[in-house]
């Protein structure tokens, strides 16, 4: 029966190399939590970065540690992510029909790291004591 494998030896480093290119799509991806405000924008010259759905955008900016939130522009209809040390500032007359979320940092959690980190935590609290 074994002998019947042999032909498919030479098939194996692709085999290896397909599944390996497969796993890498079922990565954890890193997931945050924001703070919804109505009749707010960022404010900047230039846009960062342009999505253009609600879940795209939330979905680049979980996965940008430098990224602060996204607003709604709905006069266009599109999607804006904005960098750190960009404001959100309403507007009278402007930012009525905006809709911005804000990313609260310390509820960003990475699936993959979770593990590490907790484990750093227990090693900290030992040496507290």
């Amino acid at each position: 029966p074994l002998l019947l494998l042999l032909p498919l030896l030479p098939l194996l480093p692709l085999l290896a190399l397909l599944l390996g290119l497969a796993c890498r799509g079922v990565e954890a991806a890193v997931t945050c939590k924001y703070k919804k405000y109505t009749g707010k924008a960022f404010t900047t010259p230039v846009n960062w970065i342009r999505a253009e759905d609600q879940a795209s955008a939330q979905k680049m900016c979980d996965e940008k540690e430098e990224c602060i939130g996204y607003h709604l522009y709905p006069i266009v209809n599109r999607w804006y992510l904005f960098r750190h040390g960009t404001e959100l500032v309403a507007e009278p007359g402007v930012t009525e029909d905006f809709l911005a979320w804000k990313k609260r940092m310390l509820t960003c959690e990475d699936p993959d790291k979770k593990g590490d980190g907790e484990e750093d935590e227990d090693e900290g609290e030992e040496e507290e004591e």
